[in-house]
């Protein structure tokens, strides 16, 4: 099924779903007319749709868009975009739905292929975000970022291929095992050294957090999703985190982008941002690391700014008593250092 077909039948489905189910059927004769195929698949995907929300209290529209998202995830399987075969669906998020896929070309190692959703790409701002991520990884070449091989568009569909992962996200390494500090302070180190090559190229990644950290068997540290980079004109300069904040990176004022609870406070400020913003994002994922805890916390999103702009995170020796003085020495310093310099904006 072409992504024009999947399309129409998607709009048909959504809209048969705003009739009584008595009345169905008679829409479907209707809207369908003489398309025996768009009637095939409509219907089935309304008796597939009653069959596993009939009984579930979530918002119709809710379901219906999660059931939308599923069953196009499904449909691409053993599907062909461009050159290469998709396999099976290994992720998913805000930006896209990512499948393992073989390159029928190259016939090299399983790839990753990024796919921006066929309903959101006449979303323009979507677009551009999934289009700046691109630019932004496949401009950078280094151990601990995510190898770009591709960048691509093909009947309709963005697409983006990449390096495939054989690991998790340190999220469910957190999740699954206790880390020892030693093991927590070389996956930030391996953060560290993907940042610096990033910001020597003028790239601020802006949404550094467990999700977008994927650890190999062999312990080795990826960072991924670019999606809220942004290019400066020129390289950063080396950093000095004394200093007040440059603004190296214009967004339009009020903009707050990054993830609430990992942002820096010019992030939450919605503010310009240099590479101290990461700097801060990273000692976030550390002091998470090694303490199982967030530092910034609250009810409600907008407790969490809250928290970053005007609150101190509780010290690591609260949690970890045992802790060398000159660790939390460091930790103080490094929080310390970047608020001054979000202050003196």
């Amino acid at each position: 099924m072409t992504p024009e077909q999947w399309h129409r039948v998607k709009e048909v489905f959504e809209e048969a779903l705003g009739h009584a189910p008595e009345e169905r059927s008679a829409f479907l004769g209707q809207a369908c007319g003489a398309d025996d195929l768009l009637h095939s698949e409509v219907n089935s995907l309304l008796s597939s749709y009653e069959q596993e929300t009939g009984f579930m209290e979530t918002p119709a529209g809710t379901l219906a868009a999660e059931f939308l998202a599923k069953e196009e995830s499904a449909a691409l399987i053993g599907q062909q975009i461009s050159h290469y075969q998709i396999m099976r669906e290994i992720g998913r998020g805000g930006m896209g739905v990512v499948y393992l896929a073989e390159d029928i070309d190259l016939s090299r190692r399983p790839v990753a292929l990024k796919l921006l959703p066929t309903n959101l790409t006449t979303d323009p701002e979507r677009l551009r975000r999934f289009e700046r991520e691109a630019r932004a990884a496949s401009a950078l070449n280094h151990p601990n970022i995510l190898t770009i091989h591709e960048i691509g568009q093909r009947d309709g569909r963005h697409f983006i291929a990449t390096e495939f992962i054989d690991g998790i996200t340190l999220r469910e390494q957190m999740r699954i095992q206790e880390l020892k500090l030693s093991e927590a302070l070389n996956i930030a180190a391996q953060i560290a050294s993907a940042l610096v090559a990033a910001h020597g190229a003028g790239i601020v990644h802006r949404d550094i957090k467990p999700e977008n950290i994927m650890i190999r068997g062999d312990g080795y540290v990826k960072v991924l999703d670019f999606g809220l980079a942004k290019l400066t004109e020129h390289p950063v300069a080396a950093v000095d985190t004394e200093a007040a904040t440059r603004a190296m990176v214009k967004t339009n004022p009020g903009a707050v982008m990054g993830t609430v609870g990992y942002m820096s406070p010019e992030q939450a400020r919605g503010l310009a941002v240099d590479a101290r913003s990461d700097i801060w994002s990273l000692g976030v994922v550390l002091y998470e690391m090694v303490t199982k805890r967030a530092p910034f916390t609250g009810e409600t999103p907008s407790h969490v700014i809250v928290s970053i702009l005007e609150q101190e995170p509780p010290p690591l020796t609260d949690y970890l008593p045992q802790h060398q003085p000159a660790y939390k020495r460091l930790s103080a310093r490094h929080y310390a250092k970047t608020e001054r310099s979000a202050t003196n904006q």
